[in-house]
């Protein structure tokens, strides 16, 4: 992408005058330093991605665990990572004065990167017990190195500029390479496995290339963090006191409530999307070009949201692309499975009008979830500087960190209420393959995929409203 798609504003002319400060930088950010920030999404995407999609397909076809015992052996090092990322967040702040954020980096996205490589070795023990403790144990340790990294990484954007648009514009890269992460994690890693030749052999290149590109990806922020002089105010506080600062500051509080709720309706509809081309669609080849367009939505979109920012403000673009998103998830209710072939598509074959109007709406996806998914970052960025010039403090790191973990926790309720929704359907599991399902599973499918989801971000709408935060809230004192 062009070095002027999102052009640069003009110097603030803000600095920080707390005791012991240290100034950000208040001029514009170039592209390049925005580009070198946002690549680190890449591989944070893919470690965030891939597991989740494909390590219960590896533990139950290649480790031969059991699928629930495979369920448990990914959602313990979930729920540790709850802890972990406020924990991260926390000891970087102690540290940030004498190390700065780039150690973190540094540290973080090789072991991270080893780690991944690791978890997708076909290692077996006599048990599958024995089995699911190892996979369990490399999960664990690979998800505290993605921490050790993640956190830190996120709390960067807050402190390379003090302008609260210019914010918005590196976090927009992010959202950019957060897209080809997706792409790679999601689109292109099952059928890697198959490209190395399927298998052990087949795994194990998978995870050897993502584990390059995860090193190469993640190492890259660091030759920002290396170089930025972040603001640094009075001594930070232990952890707990660092949690009820977090607490008590009212923009991070609601934007932490409204950003979990959408979470949990969008993971819940997660694990449903290959069920939804699978079996309501039917033809789950469909979901690779859906990824695709959905991909083009969000990066085409994101000057867009940059500018109409500016002109509307951050949370009236977070409510109007989330309510529209909304809107068109409710869409997806009324899909019926099965249907005429319509069209003859180069490389899809034959087509129904179902399936046309679900690439029809990938784009548009694309395009209203990253409105409100930036505008959820930029204004995450606001209420860390707005604790900062509140309390004097630098508490960046423990924010991100609880934000993160919120998500996280959201991560791992989503997938069981889908669960729960699906079961009461009717779904019917079974081994070997797929079967056909029952009217009421289609329908519970929908439900999941539609209703869910949207439910949770109108939900969402209405906790928003209370997050007021004014520019004049993030100017420090003039210097």
């Amino acid at each position: 992408m062009g070095a002027t798609l999102f052009p640069p504003i003009r110097e603030t002319g803000v600095t920080y005058s707390h005791s012991g400060g240290v100034s950000p930088p208040t001029t514009a950010v170039s592209a390049g330093r925005m580009l070198l920030y946002g690549v680190g999404q890449v591989g944070a995407q893919i470690v965030r991605d891939s597991p989740t999609v494909l390590l219960p397909l590896f533990m139950t076809t290649m480790l031969g665990v059991s699928p629930w015992l495979a369920g448990l052996a990914i959602l313990i090092p979930k729920l540790w990572i709850i802890l972990c990322d406020p924990l991260i967040g926390s000891f970087s702040d102690r540290k940030k004065a004498s190390w700065g954020r780039a150690p973190f980096l540094l540290v973080g996205a090789p072991l991270t990167a080893l780690g991944f490589f690791a978890l997708f070795l076909p290692v077996t023990f006599t048990t599958e017990v024995k089995t699911a403790i190892y996979v369990a144990v490399i999960y664990t340790l690979t998800s505290t190195a993605y921490s050790a990294f993640l956190v830190p990484y996120m709390a960067l954007a807050s402190e390379m500029t003090t302008d609260t648009h210019e914010r918005t514009k590196i976090l927009a890269w992010r959202v950019v390479f957060t897209m080809v992460g997706v792409l790679a994690g999601v689109g292109f890693a099952q059928p890697l496995i198959g490209w190395a030749g399927g298998g052990a052999k087949g795994w194990t290149a998978m995870g050897a290339i993502f584990g390059v590109v995860c090193l190469v990806s993640m190492l890259t922020p660091a030759l920002v963090a290396r170089k930025l002089r972040a603001p640094t105010s009075g001594e930070p506080q232990a952890f707990l006191a660092q949690m009820t600062t977090a607490w008590s500051n009212p923009p991070f509080r609601t934007l932490l409530a409204a950003f979990f709720i959408q979470s949990v309706g969008q993971a819940a509809s997660y694990g449903a999307v290959a069920l939804m081309f699978l079996f309501v669609l039917g033809n789950v080849a469909l979901l690779i070009p859906f990824i695709l367009l959905m991909c083009a939505g969000t990066v085409a979109s994101q000057p867009l949201w940059v500018w109409l920012s500016r002109k509307i403000g951050k949370r009236a673009v977070f409510s109007l692309s989330a309510f529209a998103w909304a809107l068109l998830t409710f869409t997806w209710f009324v899909a019926k499975p099965g249907g005429p072939v319509v069209a003859h598509l180069p490389m899809l074959g034959d087509v129904t009008s179902e399936q046309i109007l679900a690439l029809v709406r990938a784009p548009l996806i694309g395009v209203l979830n990253s409105g409100f998914f930036l505008m959820a970052q930029s204004m995450l960025t606001d209420a860390v500087v707005y604790d900062r010039v509140r309390n004097g403090r630098s508490s960046e790191g423990a924010l991100t960190g609880v934000f993160s973990a919120s998500e996280k926790l959201a991560y791992a309720i989503g997938p069981f209420l889908g669960g729960v929704v699906l079961s009461a359907a009717g779904f019917h599991a079974s081994h070997g393959g797929a079967v056909a399902q029952g009217a009421s599973a289609l329908r519970g499918i929908l439900v999941n995929y539609s209703l869910v989801p949207a439910v949770f971000v109108l939900l969402s709408l209405l906790v928003i409203r209370a997050y007021h935060l004014k520019p004049a809230d993030l100017e420090p004192t003039q210097g």
